[in-house]
C-alpha cells in the first residue's frame, strides 16, 4: 500500500511538473530587456508608397530586432485582414522564410543574433479602393511580449 500512495505522488509531481512547463513555456523562452529597457525583440512597418491609386504597386516590409545581448529564437508576422484588396505578387525574407496565408504572413529565426533583424518583404498590387490596415508584431517565440507596428495603405 505504501508503495502504491509513493508512486502515486511521484506521477501526480510529475502531471504537475508538465502542466506549469506547458503554462510557463521553456525557461530559455524568456528573454531579458536590455539596460535600457526596450523589448527583447521589436517589430518596425514601412508601406512605400502609402498611398496609391488602383493597379498601383506596392511594398510592404515588416522587420523585427533582436535588442537583447543574446541569441534568441523570434517570430514576425503581418496581419492584413483587407487582403481580399490587393493581390500578392511576391513574398520573400531575409534571415527567415516567410509562411503567406494571405491574411497573416510570418516566419521565425530560432537563431536571431544580438542587434541583428530579420524582415518579410510583400510586394502587393491594389485592386479595390478603400483603406488597408496592416499590424506587423514581433517577439521571442513562444512568449507573449509582442511588440507592434501599425500602418495604412490608402488606395484610390
Amino acid at each position: 500500500m505504501i508503495l502504491v500512495k509513493r508512486a502515486a505522488a511521484r506521477v501526480a509531481a510529475g502531471v504537475l511538473a508538465a502542466a506549469a512547463l506547458a503554462i510557463a513555456g521553456p525557461a530559455t523562452a524568456q528573454a531579458a530587456t536590455d539596460a535600457g529597457g526596450a523589448a527583447p525583440v521589436t517589430g518596425t512597418l514601412t508601406i512605400t508608397p502609402s498611398t496609391t491609386v488602383v493597379g498601383g504597386q506596392v511594398v510592404v516590409v515588416a522587420t523585427a530586432t533582436n535588442n537583447t545581448s543574446s541569441t534568441v529564437a523570434a517570430s514576425l508576422g503581418i496581419e492584413n485582414p483587407q487582403y481580399a484588396a490587393e493581390q500578392i505578387t511576391a513574398v520573400s525574407g531575409h534571415a527567415c522564410t516567410p509562411r503567406n496565408l494571405r491574411r497573416l504572413i510570418y516566419c521565425g529565426n530560432n537563431l536571431l543574433a544580438p542587434g541583428a533583424s530579420m524582415t518579410i518583404t510583400v510586394k502587393l498590387t491594389a485592386i479595390a479602393g478603400g483603406t488597408d490596415n496592416f499590424t506587423v508584431y514581433a517577439r521571442v517565440t513562444y512568449t507573449t511580449d509582442d511588440t507592434f507596428a501599425y500602418g495604412t495603405l490608402t488606395v484610390s
